[in-house]
Parts: C-alpha cells; sequence; structure tokens
C-alpha cells in the first residue's frame, strides 16, 4: 500500500505522537511518503532505519510558503499515486481540501489527537468539518470527543478511536540513580534519595495546565517533596511567571525548572520521578475528555498519576489503578491526591513502578488498539 501521509513535521526533540501511524504503516509493510511543513530537522540517521518511510518537508516562513507546501504535496500525489492520503491534525485541512480534488481516487483518511470545540478556531473547523464529511475514515484519540465530533459535524459515523499512546517498541531511558541525584540536589534535597518524592509537573507553568494551583497544592506539602516544570528557559516569561508566584516562599527552593530537553532526555527526568501530573481546565470538550500523550510516556517511566477528576480519567484510573484524581481548582484536593500516592514505602513504589510500566506495554501500548483501528481505516492493510 502506498500512503502520502500530511502532517506535522518530525524530530527527535519532540514527542512523537502525530507520527505515530505514518511509522506504524511503514512497519507494517506500507510505502509511507512523510510530508510536513515546518522547520524542524530530523535525525537522518535514525530515519535511514525506517526503509519504507521517505520523510519530506517544506520550510515554513510565512503563509506564503504555505503554497510551496501545497504545491508539494499535489505533486506527490501525482508522483506517488498513493491508495491512501493520511491527513493528520486539523491545521492540515486546509491543504487536504485541495488534495481532496486531486485524490485520484485515493482513500482519504483523516486523523486528530485534539479536539476543536465549536467556535474556538473557526478557520479549521470549518475546514475539519468539510474534510472529515469528504473523508473516507476519521480517527479521533478519544471516546467522548469522537462522539462530540461525528455529532457537531454531522458524520455519518462516530469516528474510530486510537489513543494517544507510545509504542511498546519506543525506546525509553531506564531509571538512573545520576539523574535522579541531580534533580534532588537542583531541589536542596540531595541527601535524601528515595525517601524524597520528586513530582514530574510534565512541561511549562502555565495556567492552562492548571499550575497555580498545583503551586499552591505543593506548598502544603511536608519538605521531602520537590516539583520539577521543563521547557523553562532562562529569560522566558514562563519562568518569571513561576518565580513570581513562588516569591520569597521557602518551599519554593524545592521547585526545580529545567530548560528544553529533547524528548528521550524528557523521558530521562520523568523516569528520575515518582509521581506525573496531568491538570486541566473545566474549560470545554477538548479539556474535559482528554487523552494526553504526556499519560503513556508516564506510565512508560514508572510515574503513577494525578490527574483532573474528570469521568474518562477517573474510568481509566479506576480500571487500570494507575494513580488518583483530584479537583484541579481545589490546591487542597491536589495535595491531598499527591501525599496519598507519595507517602507509600520505597519498596512499595518500586513494584508500583514495575505494574505500570508493564501496563504500559501491554493493554495501554499503542499498538492495542492500532492493530485493530487501522487497517480498519484502510481495508487492506495488513494487520
Amino acid at each position: 500500500m502506498r500512503v502520502l501521509y500530511i502532517s506535522y513535521p518530525f524530530d527527535e526533540r519532540h514527542a512523537p505522537h502525530q507520527s505515530m501511524a505514518a511509522l506504524w504503516l511503514a512497519r507494517h509493510g506500507a510505502e509511507v511518503v512523510f510530508l510536513g511543513w515546518g522547520n524542524e530537522a530530523p535525525d537522518r540517521a535514525w530515519l535511514a532505519s525506517q526503509e519504507r518511510l521517505e520523510y519530506r518537508t517544506v520550510a515554513k516562513r510565512g503563509w506564503i510558503s504555505a503554497f510551496a507546501f501545497l504545491r508539494a504535496a499535489i505533486a506527490l500525489v501525482r508522483r506517488v499515486k498513493p491508495d491512501c492520503i493520511y491527513v493528520q491534525g486539523a491545521q492540515n485541512t486546509p491543504f487536504a481540501l485541495w488534495l481532496a480534488a486531486f485524490h485520484r481516487g485515493a482513500r482519504l483518511v483523516y486523523h486528530t489527537q485534539d479536539y476543536l470545540g465549536p467556535g474556538e478556531h473557526r478557520f479549521y473547523e470549518r475546514c475539519e468539518r468539510r474534510f472529515a464529511r469528504r473523508a473516507d475514515a476519521v480517527i479521533s484519540n478519544e471516546p467522548n470527543r469522537a462522539r462530540f465530533m461525528a455529532s457537531s459535524y454531522g458524520l455519518p459515523r462516530m469516528p474510530h478511536v486510537l489513543r494517544t499512546a507510545l509504542p511498546s517498541w519506543w525506546p525509553v531511558p531506564a531509571r538512573d540513580a545520576r539523574v535522579r541525584e541531580r534533580l534532588l540536589a537542583q531541589a536542596g534535597l540531595g541527601a535524601m534519595g528515595e525517601d524524597a518524592c520528586l513530582i514530574a509537573a510534565g512541561g511549562a507553568y502555565a495556567a492552562d495546565r492548571m499550575s497555580p494551583q498545583l503551586l499552591d497544592a505543593f506548598a502544603r506539602l511536608p519538605g521531602h517533596y520537590a516539583l520539577v516544570f521543563t521547557s523553562m528557559g532562562e529569560g522566558s516569561a514562563r519562568l518569571a511567571q513561576l518565580r513570581a508566584r513562588i516569591g520569597g516562599a521557602e518551599w519554593g527552593r524545592r521547585v526545580v525548572a529545567l530548560g528544553e530537553l529533547d524528548f528521550a532526555r524528557l523521558l530521562e527526568c520523568y523516569a528520575a520521578c515518582d509521581l506525573g501530573v496531568l491538570l486541566y481546565p473545566n474549560s470545554g470538550i477538548g479539556h474535559y475528555y482528554q487523552a494526553p500523550g504526556r499519560l503513556t510516556e508516564y506510565l512508560r517511566c514508572g510515574l503513577a498519576i494525578v490527574a483532573s477528576n474528570f469521568p474518562g480519567f477517573e474510568l481509566l484510573f479506576c480500571r487500570h489503578a494507575i494513580g488518583a484524581t483530584a479537583d484541579p481548582n481545589d490546591p487542597a484536593s491536589i495535595a491531598a491526591a499527591l501525599r496519598s500516592l507519595g507517602e507509600m514505602p520505597a519498596p512499595e513504589r518500586a513494584a508500583r513502578r514495575a505494574r505500570l510500566v508493564e501496563l504500559a506495554l501491554g493493554e495501554l501500548a499503542y499498538e492495542a488498539q492500532a492493530e485493530a483501528v487501522i487497517p480498519q481505516a484502510l481495508p487492506g492493510m495488513a494487520r
């Protein structure tokens, strides 16, 4: 099967989730031509190992380069004569609508790992609606999002559901005592070792990640807890916001702000921690019915998770015992959830870590759903 995969550029500095279907297809025998619009430069040595994947990008230099990207996509349709045009993400649907006129009988698949709530991004929403209606198959990453999308856009059937997740074959660094020691030293807890509890915030300080509430919760925790933010380079606005929020508080010394990390180093940081945080506001369908890639990133690193007490999270956490939920607006609730997971003795935490890694390698791995969903969306594709 020949597949033209229109997506966001992929490089090894960032999470691979938007590119995962292309990698799965190539690993399962499809000939994939990947086209992205952007300036990321992938590791060419890594790409060389993807024998059935041809990777191309068009540099993103203002809106005029959008026409170059569209021309490149149309030229590839004519050269490759794909059996399937696979479009990833709402920002690519304006191009996809043009490609639909040149698709030469190729099957059209639309895959989204976000949810554009009504009125949030009106241009992309209109393009996404039109292309989703035109597509032969639509894939979403969460069942409630899929149901809302089908109803809102008037789709003839509910989209397939394929969770955003790491596959079992994705390389994840092992827990490294030296990395943990460095993080604890930065938090002023260098002598505590496994008696300390490191919380990964998984990204920069941001209001839509409930960071102010998380800090208020952290201030209530005992002195053996530390909190780790990432993607906060020196001089950044978010680092300034974090420091302003902490002020001169004593507990602020135990808040670590790391700069930009490539994806492998980010996972290395997670693996050195004990808990992960996935807090979102109740500000729309997309936030309320979350399916974040960081969930299985945390689990592959063995982290128990504290998440917003929304139905999707609560069902998942109840079914798999992967952590605790909390009211994202209530610092006391967040602190209680963190303590319920963090006060476990070190040997029990190690056993929990091993169980969560096995869960992420099995039932919650990407291929657990992909092996059923992708062949349904692309009939004839080998399982």
